[in-house]
C-alpha cells in the first residue's frame, strides 16, 4: 500500500518565512507607533540608513518587546 508522504517544499518554507517577517515588521511598526514614532514601511525596505536608525532608536526606548522585535528584525 502506497502512503503519501508530506514534505515541505522550499516555496512553502519561503512563504512561511515571508509571513513571519511581515508579522515582525507589523509588530515593530505598532510598537514604535505606541512610543510616538511613525515608521514608513516602504522606506524601511529601501533605505538601509533609515532602517538602521530606527532599529538603533528602538533599542533606546524602555520597551523589552520593542527591543526583542528590533533585535529579531536586525538579525533577519
Amino acid at each position: 500500500m502506497n502512503t503519501p508522504t508530506t514534505t515541505a517544499s522550499s516555496a512553502d518554507t519561503s512563504a512561511t518565512d515571508d509571513g513571519i517577517v511581515l508579522l515582525e515588521e507589523v509588530d515593530f511598526k505598532w510598537l514604535m507607533a505606541g512610543q510616538g514614532w511613525w515608521v514608513d514601511t516602504e522606506r524601511l525596505h529601501t533605505d538601509r540608513s533609515y532602517a538602521a536608525d530606527l532599529l538603533k532608536l528602538a533599542n533606546t526606548i524602555a520597551s523589552p518587546a520593542l527591543h526583542d522585535c528590533a533585535e529579531w528584525l536586525q538579525s533577519h
